[in-house]
């Protein structure tokens, strides 16, 4: 009899063992999926991923370039500069026309000139000085008034040496008057000291006569034609001693009015000295006012450096009052990036903060990104009158150092070359960085009603 086995020699499939099931790749690929995920969200806790604000700036001046602009306006007469050129500080960039400014000018110049030059004659005729001083003020004349004030000084000392020949000439006749009067007056006084003496003697004569006439040793007429002698002496001596008197009388008025001429001389020289004064008093400031609208007419460079933007490039053109003419952009500027920061950005803004910037204009492709730091940033916004945008100004100011891993071609750097910015400006790793969107989509939405 044959034995039969419990077990059949070909087992079927379903009696196998389960090596494949679909539920232990499902649990190994969500254990992969899972340890993706805690590990991707490991790295995005810690992994930094900072916030950063871009912005687009330009190179710029620190303190901004100086512009050039002219207060009152005017015709150019004169230009002496073309866009980038290098000027020093106060060379002459433009002149403007001056017109009846200039001669102007030239009329009150020169009357400030004779009045200096007048006064000076005047000076030296009240102190009696032997010749005119030249004025003190002459020493500090511009090169145009000295030819001025060598006439003006020219006319007055023939002036001066006129007016004391003529004042010499009549004191000289008064002195030769008074010398004749006294020569008059000593010939008189001579006179009568001869009929004192002739009437003395006929006195005597007569004391003899009429003592013999008396007795009548002597006539009668003779007495009488003595007497009528010594009469016709005593009505000379009268007429002579009033002779004396009027001479006298003569030299006296000639001295007053010798007296008179010196001090009417003065007298004038006084006067005139007052209103030289005066009118200096009026001219001067006028003449300063003129030559400062004079110097104001040639523009001069405000600092030394490189003359740009440039408007104005044709002799005769006509400027308006205040218009910007050129900017003068100083070589001991420090240059600086101006970058335009949104206003959504300008919150998180600090000064101090980190930065990283390119020079887009530069064309080496191994230009490296530089650091620099915010400097300062504007109070207010700013409208782009272009595209109607506002936004903050940021300076932000890169060290020598890291200006010198561009090589050369930091040499190219211009003001007015374009930049990109991006401004750091918060910590934040990349977990907050992809649940932002999310905080902020749930705070907008608890904050409907």
């Amino acid at each position: 009899m044959t034995a039969v086995s419990p077990h059949p020699a070909n087992p079927s499939p379903a009696s196998q063992p389960v090596t494949d099931s679909p539920r232990l790749e499902l649990m190994i690929g969500g254990a992969v999926i899972a340890l993706f995920f805690i590990i991707f969200l490991g790295w995005a806790a810690f992994a930094p991923l900072d916030a950063g604000a871009f912005a687009q700036g330009q190179v710029s001046i620190s303190g901004n370039r100086q512009a050039v602009q002219h207060r009152e306006g005017g015709i150019v007469s004169a230009l002496h500069v073309a866009e980038g050129d290098r000027v020093q500080q106060g060379q002459v960039l433009i002149e403007l026309s001056t017109g009846e400014l200039a001669a102007t000018e030239r009329g009150v110049a020169g009357q400030v000139v004779s009045l200096l030059a007048q006064r000076a004659r005047m000076v030296a005729e009240r102190d009696r000085l032997p010749a005119v001083a030249t004025p003190p003020e002459f020493a500090t004349l511009i090169p145009e008034d000295r030819p001025l004030a060598n006439e003006a000084m020219r006319l007055q000392r023939l002036q001066f040496a006129a007016r004391r020949s003529g004042r010499s000439t009549e004191t000289g006749v008064l002195g030769q008057r008074i010398g004749q009067l006294d020569q008059q007056r000593a010939g008189l006084e001579r006179q009568i000291a001869s009929n004192v003496e002739q009437r003395r003697l006929i006195e005597e004569e007569l004391d003899g006569i009429r003592e013999l006439a008396a007795k009548g040793f002597a006539p009668q007429n003779r007495v009488r034609a003595l007497e009528r002698t010594a009469a016709a002496l005593d009505g000379e001596l009268g007429s002579l001693r009033a002779q004396v008197a009027s001479t006298g009388e003569a030299v006296g008025q000639t001295r007053l009015e010798m007296l008179g001429v010196s001090t009417k001389m003065n007298e004038d020289v006084a006067d005139q000295l007052r209103q030289a004064e005066v009118a200096l008093n009026e001219l001067r400031p006028k003449l300063v006012e003129l030559r400062s609208q004079m110097a104001l007419s040639r523009i001069r460079a405000p600092a030394t450096g490189q003359v740009v933007g440039l408007t104005v490039f044709t002799v005769g053109g006509v400027i308006a009052p205040g218009q910007v003419l050129m900017d003068v952009v100083p070589d001991n500027a420090s240059q600086v990036i101006v970058a335009s920061i949104k206003p959504t950005d300008v919150d998180n803004l600090r000064l101090g903060q980190s930065t990283e910037v390119k020079f887009p204009g530069l064309r080496d492709r191994s230009t490296p990104i530089l650091h620099g730091t915010v400097e300062r940033i504007s109070p207010d916004s700013f409208t782009d009158e272009k595209t109607g945008q506002s936004h903050y100004r940021a300076e932000v100011v890169i060290s020598p150092a890291e200006l010198r891993k561009l090589g050369a071609s930091a040499r190219h750097i211009r003001p007015g070359m374009p930049v990109e910015v991006v401004v750091l400006l918060r910590k934040r790793t990349a977990l907050q960085y992809l649940v932002e969107p999310l905080v902020r989509s749930l705070w907008r939405t608890g904050s409907e009603e």
